[in-house]
């Protein structure tokens, strides 16, 4: 399957929350987040409120966000490129990786950041060929924080139906990344934080949750399948996190943001 790989740039001027601290230490506050391609699930499925995400983004005030079911020009979102839109509303840098084709357009995952992406790539994550399911990406790109500080960020969405495909995906995940330092991944894991695949996850990374709050359904939540990792303990720490539990309108999944010093 041929990979649609796209880079955008979105040169505006913003506030933005990495900040440095006295003893020279930045802090860097990550978004995951998946929209449901901005179909509001109280509403009918041809309600699209791209605006309504992006407001959930800016309110969260991250700096780098990895976004999950993202259309790209499909019928059913009105032939809008969603990434690029919210990168336009938010004033942010953007990168999409392509999953499926879809509707005459793609599906796939994204990241957005306020600081410029370079090094971007879409990597396929494999699945059992004898199990029914959608084909998943790992969508990465390198940011350039202030101060010449970079790390490499990552955004992905494992297999909804199968764990023996989860364990597959984060294992091609592992021998992506394994050279690339520092590095975050976020996204939907659809498994929960003791199980097989995201502990399999766990021998190179650290979660950055220490309260571990349900993240899904958006109402009444009751499990976390949405992530951030990071690896390297002696790079990163973290500082705070939110689950944020007043976004139940805009997906069925909730954001949840972590902030991270990066030492």
């Amino acid at each position: 399957m041929k990979k649609l790989l796209i880079v955008g740039s979105i040169f505006f001027f913003s506030a933005c929350y990495v900040q440095n601290n006295p003893s020279h230490k930045t802090i860097v506050r990550v978004l995951t987040y998946n929209i449901h391609h901005a179909n509001p699930p109280s509403e009918d499925k041809s309600i699209i409120k791209l605006d309504a995400i992006a407001k959930v983004i800016r309110n969260s005030k991250a700096d780098i966000v990895a976004i999950q079911e993202l259309d790209s020009v499909t019928i059913r979102s009105g032939k809008v490129f969603q990434l690029q839109e919210l990168a336009k509303l938010l004033h942010m840098y953007y990168y999409f990786g392509k999953a499926i084709s879809f509707e005459g357009g793609a599906y796939g995952v994204g990241i957005l950041s306020k600081y410029k992406l370079t090094d971007t790539t879409t990597t396929s994550l494999p699945k059992l060929e004898s199990i029914r399911s959608e084909d998943r990406v790992l969508a990465m790109a390198k940011v350039h924080l202030p101060n010449k500080k970079y790390i490499w960020f990552g955004s992905t969405h494992l297999d909804v139906n199968n764990e023996k495909n989860r364990i597959m995906q984060i294992e091609k995940i592992l021998e992506t990344v394994q050279h690339k330092t520092p590095i975050i991944i976020a996204g939907d894991f659809n498994a929960v934080s003791n199980s097989a695949s995201v502990s399999k996850l766990k021998t190179f990374f650290t979660d950055a949750s220490n309260r571990h709050e349900p993240t899904i359904p958006n109402i009444k939540p009751n499990r976390k399948i949405d992530f951030i990792f990071y690896s390297n303990k002696n790079t990163f720490s973290l500082v705070n996190e939110k689950v944020m539990t007043e976004a139940t309108y805009e997906s069925d999944h909730l954001p949840y943001w972590a902030d991270l010093e990066i030492k």
